[in-house]
């Protein structure tokens, strides 16, 4: 690969792909032909006269891949000549912020925001779509075959923003994509099959599949949903187990089973956040004129004198140790 068209490579199989890195007067040329038909096997162009834009990361989980990026106004085709690698994966393409249209045989639709284009890619089609930020998975059809009741039927359909299942989908893509650090070796067919099933209950899966995927992939992700909502609303004093039942419409004896599987509670991880919330904000040179005490009913600790003694159980120091700590590291640069 050329050398201006940067494909930063992290630890574990996580690839980002930006445009920007590409010097402009290239910037087209070697986007199309090294990542668009080459790492992504499509034709790729721009649709008007905007700055071409594209950025995007994706999390290779085996054969089965993850993507989210954003993007300006262009259009992705698999022609024939593309067609030839043999790639017959089934891809599902979700579109965030804007709409995108797709075009297959007699099939011609537009797919609002949050909904969902499923297609093979053994087929010559084209979508279009306006700037935005998307989310796309790439899924073995063998093994998502397995799991659906008429695969020979999918060609190219959607999936409605409402559905519940592709909303668990893509909040377990998005938690997996926000992690720091990508996935490790051993958990990446974990996640795969999580994901095969949600992908499937979204599509169509017959009676044993959707039995399985209650047990995997829709669990899995309702855990994912659940430690979300409680990271959004763990600085909230007053958030408590009947408000995350309530956002995730399950009973709290559902959700107080995936949390004990998953070896926590939801006190302990509602503590858990708040405390590494507490950490970030004592250790932030910004913060260093607000008061301990204040801080801490900041991030939901209602009990000064519980924030310190759980702080100090779990950090092995106390908050005024845990800020004197940032003192002295700004000393030392």
């Amino acid at each position: 690969m050329n050398s201006h068209a940067e494909i930063r490579v992290f630890p574990t199989p996580r690839f980002r792909f930006s445009t920007d890195t590409i010097p402009a007067p290239d910037r087209i040329a070697l986007w199309r032909e090294e990542f668009g038909q080459k790492f992504v096997r499509l034709d790729m162009e721009p649709l008007d006269d905007d700055p071409l834009h594209y950025d995007a990361t994706f999390q290779m989980l085996g054969d089965a891949s993850i993507g989210v990026g954003d993007i300006s106004s262009m259009a992705f085709a698999r022609t024939k000549t593309l067609l030839q690698d043999g790639n017959d994966n089934i891809v599902l393409l979700i579109p965030r912020t804007r709409v995108i249209r797709a075009e297959l045989g007699s099939f011609d639709e537009t797919v609002q925001p949050g909904a969902c284009l499923v297609r093979r890619s053994n087929e010559i089609g084209q979508t279009r779509m306006k700037p935005g930020h998307f989310v796309t998975l790439a899924l073995p059809v063998d093994r998502l075959s397995s799991r659906l009741a008429d695969v020979d039927r999918l060609s190219i359909s959607v999936v409605p923003h409402a559905d519940q299942t592709l909303r668990l989908l893509l909040g377990y893509c998005q938690s997996i994509m926000n992690t720091a650090t990508p996935l490790s070796a051993d958990l990446g067919p974990v996640v795969q099959d999580h994901l095969l099933d949600l992908a499937a209950l979204a599509i169509g899966a017959h009676r044993d599949a959707w039995h399985h995927a209650q047990e995997h992939g829709i669990r899995a992700a309702r855990l994912e949903h659940a430690r979300a909502e409680i990271r959004r609303n763990a600085c909230n004093p007053d958030y408590r187990m009947a408000d995350l039942v309530r956002s995730m419409h399950v009973s709290e004896s559902y959700i107080r089973k995936i949390l004990a599987e998953s070896g926590t509670t939801f006190s302990t991880l509602l503590r858990d956040v708040r405390l590494e919330t507490a950490w970030e904000r004592l250790t932030d040179p910004r913060l260093r004129d607000h008061q301990i005490g204040w801080i801490a009913l900041d991030c939901g600790f209602n009990d000064i004198s519980y924030f310190n003694r759980v702080f100090h159980k779990t950090f092995e120091m106390t908050p005024t140790e845990c800020r004197a700590r940032l003192s002295k590291t700004e000393f030392l640069q």
